[in-house]
């Protein structure tokens, strides 16, 4: 009879986490294909990042892994250039509807200004398999953030897509938990925020 319950037990679990496309862990956990996912997204690499210091009004002090090559990105070492910090996930259908207007609006301001996606939630061969396959490609670099530590450490809770003002001193200057209509509108809250004009 013990037997038989665990059995069952184990079977719920298995179905359990059958049902979800969102990977435990540091969100790399990369399968047989992952090479050449991140062949085929072709992301930029990752930003650098200061080692230390911190900005109080800045970024959480996290330090989360490349979604394609690069290093590993602390958020709060992000100074120097205007950023725009967009949380995504694959599984997410307004972060999917928004991707090419980042994209366009990135091809067009680099390197004035950088952009860094965060992946939230989400496998990172999810996301590698999605990056190519937005319209102009998603190029601009993400790290992973399974856990949802930059979120919480915004006040954004579970608010995906959310995109993020930061300017060139570290301080997070505006928020936005809605997502892009159009490139026209993320270059006006770009040029009103960050002060680069398209």
């Amino acid at each position: 009879m013990m037997v038989r319950i665990a059995a069952v037990l184990a079977a719920l679990v298995l179905m359990a986490t059958g049902c979800s496309n969102r990977s435990s862990g540091d969100g790399l956990t990369p399968g047989p294909q992952h090479a050449e996912l991140v062949a085929r997204a072709a992301l930029d690499p990752c930003p650098p990042s200061e080692p230390s210091g911190h900005v109080a009004s800045g970024l959480p002090d996290v330090t989360l892994p490349c979604l394609g090559a690069g290093p590993k990105v602390r958020l709060a070492g992000l100074r120097g250039t205007p950023t725009v910090v967009n949380i995504w996930g694959s599984w997410c259908t307004p972060c999917q509807a928004e991707a090419k207007y980042l994209s366009t609006v990135f091809d067009a301001l680099k390197p004035r200004v950088r952009f860094l996606g965060v992946d939230t939630e989400d496998s990172s061969d999810s996301a590698l398999d999605f990056a190519p396959h937005v319209t102009p490609p998603m190029r601009y670099p993400s790290v992973v953030d399974e856990q949802k530590k930059v979120l919480v450490g915004l006040g954004l809770i579970s608010a995906v897509p959310s995109t993020v003002f930061v300017d060139a001193a570290g301080h997070v200057v505006h928020k936005s938990a809605v997502a892009y209509g159009s490139a026209a509108q993320l270059r006006r809250d770009i040029e009103r925020y960050l002060g680069v004009k398209s």
